[in-house]
């Protein structure tokens, strides 16, 4: 198999106030921005937060570049739990010709390869660690948000063994006056007991240490560095690139959407029980140099990739037609993994 769900292995995800997915959030609520004053607009967004200071650097080509970053960052870092104003300096320049140029004729804006995968099973077709781990991750904010005590930074990590929960350590910001065991039996009473079985599980919430300060006070966070919580939890093969602020021209991004979109939809109508495939793009190029499949049944693999190339186009533009990627839809997939919501258009069931 392509990931056995037998071996132990260990998932984590990260709060919506984590400084590198406070930049996730960032640079794609500015992609949204241009998209929504010009749906052909192309950006690369990165951020860079510390302290009360954050860094907007990246590329940008659009007809329309009335956007307010100023009010767009700090709606989002207060919209997380924030209370402070950031201290922002834009360093935003215009794509170059080059690379302007390629995308607008229907090629691919850079070299590289990205990878999509699906199992069969009840937890959106992921392994059940990246979907448990990003899952719990979700419904603690939503937990943090109706009460007083809890504050925006925290992580989550994940132990699997057999398919079920071996151990779960979850860390958390919070008011300095709070105690440790309030905040242990508080969070498994109403958050983990309605996710999972607490009884045979080791959890540890903040043991370690009390978790006052967070965010950029805390850390230095930085735009695409939580890849792995964003794919598939390190346990299938990861592409060069990460995806937030990157417009839909990007093969890092689109690319590895419809690369899931594909696997899933094998997998989903019975063709496979597990599948990934592999696409790889040359600069410029509108057709992908390289398209592979591995299921869990190599002999199937040519067979089906011939099936593959039957049904989907890869060209870069149709990937963008077909998942609707012009769209302002960017800002939700920050967080809590790219593949998680079965609502997303790339995570859509269609019949092959």
């Amino acid at each position: 198999m392509i990931f056995d769900k037998l071996d132990k292995y260990t998932t984590e995800s990260v709060l919506q106030g984590h400084p590198d997915k406070i930049c996730d959030q960032i640079s794609d609520a500015l992609l949204d921005a241009y998209l929504m004053q010009d749906c052909n607009a192309h950006t690369a967004i990165e951020c860079l937060g510390s302290g009360n200071n954050l860094i907007v650097a990246g590329e940008i080509s659009t007809q329309n570049k009335r956007v307010d970053i100023e009010k767009i960052v700090n709606d989002v870092y207060q919209s997380i739990g924030y209370c402070e104003k950031l201290n922002i300096l834009n360093l935003l320049t215009s794509q170059s010709r080059q690379l302007n140029d390629a995308v607008m004729n229907g090629g691919a804006g850079d070299q590289g390869i990205v990878y999509g995968y699906a199992i069969n099973n009840q937890y959106n077709f992921l392994p059940y660690g990246a979907y448990i781990s990003n899952l719990i991750a979700k419904e603690i904010d939503t937990y943090r948000k109706s009460v007083d005590y809890l504050l925006p930074d925290g992580k989550v990590q994940v132990t699997i063994s057999e398919n079920s929960i071996e151990q779960l350590i979850i860390n958390i910001q919070h008011k300095e006056n709070i105690r440790p065991d309030f905040i242990e039996d508080d969070i498994k009473q109403k958050v983990l007991t309605q996710l999972i079985d607490c009884k045979n599980v080791d959890i540890q919430i903040n043991r370690k240490s009390r978790f006052y300060k967070g965010g950029f006070i805390n850390d230095t966070g930085l735009t695409g560095r939580k890849i792995m919580t964003d794919t598939y939890g390190g346990l299938v093969t990861h592409g060069g690139g990460a995806f937030s602020g990157k417009d839909p021209s990007k093969i890092d991004r689109s690319a590895a959407y419809m690369a899931r979109f594909v696997a899933k939809n094998i997998v989903a109508n019975g063709l496979e029980k597990e599948c990934k495939i592999a696409v790889a793009y040359l600069f410029g190029e509108k057709q992908p140099t390289m398209l592979k499949v591995s299921t869990d049944k190599e002999s199937n693999s040519t067979k089906l990739k011939q099936f593959i190339l039957s049904k989907f186009d890869f060209r870069p533009n149709a990937i963008i037609e077909l998942l609707q990627l012009k769209n302002p839809i960017y800002r939700p997939t920050s967080i809590y993994g790219h593949f998680s919501n079965p609502n997303y258009n790339w995570e859509q069931i269609i019949s092959l």
